[in-house]
């Protein structure tokens, strides 16, 4: 459930990396293009900012790549997620949310786009908070964490070829 809300329903952060769809991604690293600097050199808030905004492309690759550095401490919070996911599926929100994911379709609800129908709009402002209060809460968890591995991510990006071998995802 946490892969189809936070990689399905946010396709369009895989587009410039190749990707057009879950499927695709099945048995592939998602690795971002180099920056102009390693991410351990980042100035700390620059650094959080660059995490949440790829956030979809390391949630993708924490669930994906067991050898991803910091994932054992990850692995919990994305749990926890996928715990308020259940419990809320009938929330407007979240069964919305879940269904674009399912066909790969793009719905942040926290950034709704200007051409969706107004009616639907308020629909889903109505029954935001519950998504809201877990998508922060994940977000800040999982950025921390990934800001503490920044050396180790520099080196997983280095060195991480994009296909994950077969018998390492078992």
């Amino acid at each position: 459930m946490t892969h189809v809300a936070l990689v399905g329903a946010r396709m369009q952060s895989f587009l410039p990396l190749g990707f057009r769809s879950r499927s695709e991604l099945t048995m592939h690293r998602a690795l971002p293009p180099p920056g102009p600097v390693l991410l351990q050199h980042m100035d700390q808030k620059e650094l959080r900012s660059l995490f949440a905004q790829q956030l979809p492309i390391w949630v993708h690759n924490v669930i994906t790549d067991p050898g991803f550095p910091g994932r054992d401490r990850m692995l919990m919070h994305l749990r926890r997620f996928e715990g308020e996911l259940r419990d809320n599926r009938d929330n407007e929100v979240i069964a919305e949310v879940l269904t674009s994911g399912f066909r790969n379709r793009q719905l942040n609800p926290l950034d709704l786009p200007e051409s969706m129908p107004l009616r639907q709009r308020c629909r889903i402002l109505m029954s935001v908070e519950p998504w809201q209060e877990s998508y922060r809460q994940l977000e800040t968890e999982l950025v921390k964490v990934l800001t503490d591995e920044a050396e180790a991510i520099d080196i997983w990006l280095a060195t991480a070829q994009p296909e994950i071998d077969h018998a390492l995802a078992v």
